[in-house]
């Protein structure tokens, strides 16, 4: 692979290492996934109305914030400030 190629893969895709999550945070991201299945649930039944989309992507934000929160308390160094204000501002 060419040193411009890595380049780009790096800027697309970071490495992570795998830490183990702690127990609190495991606990909110499947409530999460929970509401956001019933969510689309309700979207289904109510004939594809596409305002509930929004709550989704809201909560995709919200994810993203505990997930970076998370990295911060375990001092990790990874770059979540721009993708959680775009999550969090696109809804």
């Amino acid at each position: 692979m060419s040193n411009k190629l890595k380049y780009v893969m790096g800027l697309f895709f970071e490495k992570r290492e795998s830490t183990k999550r702690t127990k609190p945070f495991i606990l909110i991201g499947y409530l999460m996934r929970i509401l956001m299945g019933l969510i689309l649930i309700l979207v289904i039944i109510n004939d594809f109305n596409f305002n509930f989309i929004k709550y989704i992507i809201l909560l995709l934000g919200i994810g993203s914030i505990i997930d970076g929160f998370e990295s911060f308390l375990k001092k990790e160094n990874k770059r979540h400030g721009f993708e959680s204000i775009f999550w969090t501002l696109k809804s």
